[in-house]
C-alpha cells in the first residue's frame, strides 16, 4: 500500500499489481486504496489470482475495488517448449518451478503409469500409490488433481519410492504450473499427451524416453481459452469480478539470469502486466490525453472479445473471464462507448435487473445506427446435492436469462448519446438451492464496415444468496477442540467440561466455503440464555468480515483455521477495548457467520453453530 501511494506521489499514470491476497470484499484495504487512487485519475490493474481449482468466490482481493481492474487469464495459443519423444511422438512439457530447468532424466528411462485400484490414473499423493510397483529409476505418470495434495507432496512420495522423475497429467487440460521440489524432476504434460503415452505404453511397456536439449513450437492444448488456474468470482457482495482477461497461460517472459534469463510461465501475474501495458498503448493512442482509470477500464471491457472453454460451444461464464480477452486494436479504434461497463443483477431476492438503463455514445463524426443483441454465457453450478463447500470445478449448464430491449435498433448522431432500457428476467431453468451463476453480454453493433461492436457483461445468481452455505459442515466443522499443554494432545471437549486454564486451551476450528460479512465467536450464559460477549482470541476480538478458505493448504490438507480462547475472557461488545473475565457458570460457545447481503441482525441473519458447553 505504501508503494501504491508512492506511485501516486511520483505522478505515475497506472499501477500493476501481480500479487494475490485472499478473496473477500471490496472493503479490504488494498481495494479501498485502489479506488481512492482511481478517483485521483490513476488506473489500477491487479491479478485476479490463480485459484481456479478452488472454484467460485476465489478472485483476489487486490482487484476487488469498484473502479480498479481485476485481470483473469487466457492460455496462449502456441509457444516454444522443451519436449520429449515417446512412442514416436513429440510432446511439450512444463518443468516445475522448484526444479527450474529442463528435465535431465536417464536416456533409457521407461514409463510407469500409476493407477488406482479401479484402474483410473492415480494422483500419486500417497506412498501406497507405488506399493507393489518397481519405479526405481523410471518416470512415473500421475494425475494432476489437487484435491488431496499439491505437486510437492506427490513429488516427495514418488522420490521416496525410487522414481527418477514424474510427468503430471494436467487437470483439466493444458500445461499447468507446478511448484514441485528442488531435488526431484517433474513436469506437467497435456491431457492428450498423457493419453498418447498410455496408449504407447500399453503397446510396449519397454518403450524409452528421448529428452530433447532444445525447444520447438507447439500448438497448446486449450490455447485461446480461459485458463483453468484463473480464479472465479463473485466477491462477497455479488459484485462480479474479474473485469477482463489477458494472455497469462504459457507466456514467454524474463527470468533470473542464473536460471536461463527467459522462461515460459503461467499465472494472472502474466496477464495483469499485459493489460497494464495495453493501458500504456491506449494512453499513447489518445496522444497522452489523461483519462480516468475507470474510463480506460470501460474502453477495454467494451471492446474485449468473450471466449469459450476448450471444446465448449458456449461462452465461458462472466465470473471466470470478465468481459473477455482484451483486444488492444479494438480499444484504440473504437468509436463507441457503452455504459455502464458491467451490470450486476445480484440474486433472486435482491434482483437488480428488472429494468436497466444503458447508454450508447457515438464518438464518431457521423450518425451511426446500432443493433442491440444478447449473447448468452454458460451458467456455473457449485452447490449440488446439498454440499456445504463449493465444488472445486463448477458444473457448466445452460441456465439462460431473458433480455428484452425497448428498442432493437437506435440511430445516434455524431457525438450524441442515446439511452436504451433493458428488461432482464432470471433463468426459468436451474434450481434455486443450487445457486446457479448465470451471465452473458449485451451487444451494440454499429452499422458500417470495420466498425467495432461493444459489449456490456452482466451476471447474477438464481436463488436466495442468504441461503448459501458459509461454513463447511460437510467436514464436521466448526468444532471446539481442547489442547493440553502438558501432553501436547488435542481432542473434542465434553459437554459441561470445566477447563483448567493453566494447562488447557480451547480452540475453535473453522473452514469457510464462502464469504461472510461477519464471522464471530460468541458466548452465552447457559442458565439465562443471555449474550455474555465475544471470545477473546489469540488475534483479539474476532467479529469481522472473512473470505472463503482455499480447498487445500501447501501440504495438500484441507484448509482449516484455528482460534484460541484466551483465559476464558470476552469482549462485552464490538466497541470494547479490553477483554473481561466471565463469572463462574456454564456457558455456550457459538460460531456465527452472517449471510451475504443481510442486515446483520442476530440470530436471524446468521448461520449459527453451537460448538461447546463449558464450565468456568
Amino acid at each position: 500500500m505504501k508503494s501504491m501511494e508512492r506511485a501516486f506521489e511520483d505522478k505515475m499514470d497506472l499501477i500493476n499489481m501481480s500479487l494475490g491476497s485472499g478473496s473477500s470484499y471490496r472493503s479490504t484495504p488494498l481495494a479501498v486504496l485502489a479506488d481512492k487512487l482511481v478517483a485521483k485519475g490513476m488506473a489500477v490493474v491487479a491479478s485476479a489470482g490463480n485459484d481456479g481449482s478452488d472454484g467460485v468466490w476465489s478472485v483476489s482481493n487486490a482487484g476487488l475495488g469498484a473502479t480498479s481492474t481485476s485481470v483473469a487469464s487466457f492460455d496462449n495459443i502456441q509457444g516454444s517448449y522443451n519436449y520429449f519423444s515417446y512412442g514416436g511422438a513429440d510432446h511439450p512439457y512444463a518443468f516445475s518451478s522448484s526444479w527450474g530447468k529442463p528435465l535431465n532424466l536417464p536416456a533409457g528411462a521407461t514409463l510407469v503409469p500409476v493407477f488406482e485400484k479401479d484402474g483410473s490414473l492415480s494422483d500419486g499423493c500417497l506412498a501406497d500409490s507405488y506399493a507393489g510397483q518397481n519405479v526405481t529409476g523410471k518416470v512415473v505418470l500421475v494425475l494432476g488433481d489437487t484435491t488431496r495434495c499439491k505437486s510437492g507432496g506427490r513429488g516427495a512420495a514418488a522420490k521416496a519410492a525410487g522414481a527418477a522423475g514424474m510427468l503430471v497429467k494436467s487437470v483439466p487440460l493444458g500445461l499447468n504450473s507446478l511448484g514441485g521440489n528442488p531435488d526431484f524432476q517433474m513436469a506437467s504434460i497435456e491431457v492428450a499427451a498423457a493419453e498418447e503415452l498410455l496408449a504407447a505404453y500399453q503397446k510396449n511397456a519397454a518403450t524409452t524416453f528421448k529428452w530433447s536439449s532444445d525447444k520447438k513450437t507447439f500448438r497448446v492444448e486449450g490455447g485461446g481459452s480461459p485458463s483453468g488456474f484463473s480464479s472465479w468470482g463473485f466477491d462477497g457482495d455479488l459484485h462480479f469480478k474479474p473485469d477482463i482477461a489477458g494472455p497469462g497461460g504459457n507466456i514467454l517472459s524474463t527470468y533470473p539470469q542464473k536460471m536461463g534469463s527467459y522462461a515460459v510461465l503461467s499465472g494472472t501475474s502474466m496477464s495483469s502486466p499485459y493489460v497494464a501495458g495495453a493501458h500504456a498503448i491506449l494512453f499513447n493512442a489518445l496522444k497522452n490525453k489523461k483519462i480516468p482509470g475507470q474510463d480506460s477500464r470501460q474502453i477495454f471491457m467494451n471492446t474485449a472479445v468473450p471466449g469459450r472453454f476448450f471444446n465448449s460451444t458456449g461462452l465461458a461464464p462472466v465470473t471466470k473471464q470478465g468481459a473477455g480477452l482484451i483486444n488492444v486494436k479494438n480499444a484504440i479504434t473504437v468509436q463507441t462507448l457503452f455504459s455502464p461497463d458491467k451490470v450486476e443483477l445480484l440474486d433472486s431476492t435482491h434482483f437488480a435487473g428488472k429494468s436497466v438503463e444503458v447508454k450508447i455514445k457515438n464518438l464518431s463524426k457521423k450518425s451511426v445506427v446500432y443493433t442491440l443483441g444478447h449473447e448468452v454465457a454458460e451458467s456455473a453450478i457449485s452447490y449440488r446435492d446439498g454440499n456445504s463447500y463449493p465444488l472445486g470445478t463448477p458444473i457448466l449448464e445452460n441456465d439462460v436469462a431473458k433480455v428484452k430491449f425497448n428498442k432493437n435498433t437506435v440511430s445516434v448522431g455524431a457525438g450524441k448519446t442515446v439511452k436504451v432500457t433493458i428488461q432482464f428476467k432470471q433463468p426459468s431453468t436451474g434450481k434455486n438451492e443450487e445457486f446457479p451463476f448465470y451471465s452473458g453480454f449485451i451487444v451494440a453493433t454499429p452499422k458500417g464496415k470495420g466498425s467495432v461492436a461493444v459489449r456490456i457483461p452482466y451476471a447474477g445468481v438464481k436463488g436466495d444468496i442468504g441461503k448459501v452455505p458459509i461454513l463447511d459442515t460437510d467436514s464436521g466443522l466448526p468444532v471446539l477442540i481442547l489442547y493440553n499443554k502438558k501432553t501436547g494432545k488435542a481432542g473434542p471437549v465434553a459437554k459441561g467440561y470445566k477447563i483448567d486454564w493453566t494447562n488447557e486451551v480451547p480452540y475453535l476450528a473453522t473452514r469457510l466455503g464462502s464469504h461472510t460479512p461477519q464471522l464471530s465467536f460468541r458466548v452465552f450464559d447457559n442458565a439465562t440464555g443471555k449474550f455474555a460477549g465475544f471470545l477473546s482470541t489469540n488475534v483479539g476480538l474476532f467479529a469481522t468480515e472473512s473470505g472463503r478458505y482455499k480447498n487445500v493448504d501447501a501440504q495438500g490438507k484441507p484448509t482449516v483455521r484455528t482460534y484460541a480462547w484466551v483465559d476464558g475472557k470476552v469482549f462485552t461488545d464490538l466497541t470494547a477495548k479490553v477483554a473481561t473475565a466471565l463469572p463462574a457458570g456454564e456457558y455456550k460457545v457459538v460460531v456465527a457467520a452472517q449471510h451475504k447481503l443481510s442486515k446483520g441482525k442476530y440470530p436471524r441473519d446468521f448461520e449459527v453453530h453451537e460448538v461447546g458447553l463449558l464450565k468456568l
